[in-house]
């Protein structure tokens, strides 16, 4: 996985609304330009920084690796200079809630930017117009991904996991490099990969449902467990990642749910009918369950099946 910056200048609409980046092979003189030929570098499941009016406005991964093709027609009369014949990649782009202006941050990004063809000035910290697709270190890659996340978008993780598995990506992105690349086969690799890009996108679509745990009412989310109504093991493909087959439950109430010991009747209320796990809710001092919201219709199909196998 590679990190990536774009500038788009006037393109920045038509590139990100058409799910692409594009540039010219060669200048208009026909020198080759290293930002231009660094797009033919791109490879599936790199991470693009989209940057414009000096802000960073969403981030995408690269879907397809670079391929030729002509000026995209709705760029009208932008670059009427720039040779027709370019570079085409697709991104899957995710817009942020807040834009970043790298430039606020410029003490920590500074160090981090390259000496030559940098995509901003590492002087002023503005766009450097001269410059069309940057490639990042991964220090500094990352660094952007955390001030995404605290300053811009604080699910900028979750949002770069869901694109991935939409695009059916194998590359796991945030989790250890080094120990995957310790795993010897390929087929445990992906295995893995898969399985955790699985649980991202399963605890998104919960957590759009379920803003806290529905026994002891607790909202930090991080401290939550993303817990399946109908076992994994029953679902199919689809269940596996319904969201509403799913409930965020505090780690030790989960314990309770996951074993069928404690279930929730249409109404939300807690219902538990094994005398040792009454005992359980009595010492955690639980008496009932916190009622959030109602069950939407999809959950309440999950939840019959759960209760039908409630122990007693």
């Amino acid at each position: 996985m590679a990190f990536w910056w774009v500038n788009h200048r006037q393109t920045y609409r038509q590139e990100t609304d058409g799910g692409y980046i594009w540039s010219p092979k060669a200048n208009a003189n026909g020198a080759r330009n290293i930002s231009y030929d660094n797009l033919s570098r791109c490879q599936r499941g790199d991470v693009v920084f989209s940057y414009a009016r000096g802000r960073i406005s969403q981030i995408g991964l690269v879907e397809t690796a670079a391929i030729t093709a002509q000026k995209p027609a709705e760029f009208g009369a932008t670059g009427e200079n720039w040779n027709p014949e370019g570079w085409l990649v697709r991104v899957n782009w995710q817009p942020l809630h807040q834009p970043l202006v790298p430039q606020t941050f410029f003490e920590l990004i500074q160090p981090l930017l390259p000496d030559r063809h940098s995509p901003i000035s590492t002087s002023t910290g503005r766009g450097n117009q001269g410059v069309y697709l940057a490639g990042l270190s991964e220090t500094l890659g990352r660094l952007l991904v955390k001030l995404i996340e605290d300053h811009a978008d604080p699910a900028v993780h979750v949002h770069l996991v869901v694109l991935a598995e939409e695009g059916e990506a194998t590359t796991s992105l945030f989790d250890d490099m080094q120990r995957l690349r310790e795993i010897p086969s390929s087929t445990e690799r992906d295995a893995l990969t898969r399985a955790r890009l699985g649980q991202g996108v399963f605890r998104h679509r919960v957590a759009e449902r379920e803003p806290a745990c529905r026994v002891t009412g607790l909202h930090r989310q991080q401290f939550l467990v993303a817990s399946h109504i109908k076992p994994w093991r029953d679902c199919d493909n689809r269940e596996r990642l319904d969201g509403a087959n799913g409930l965020l439950l505090s780690p030790h109430v989960d314990k309770l749910f996951d074993r069928h010991w404690i279930s929730f009747d249409s109404g939300g209320q807690l219902v538990c009918e094994h005398e040792a796990a009454r005992e359980a809710l009595r010492c955690w001092g639980i008496e009932g369950a916190n009622l959030i919201r109602p069950f939407s219709r999809e959950q309440e199909q999950f939840l019959n099946a759960h209760r039908l196998v409630l122990r007693r």
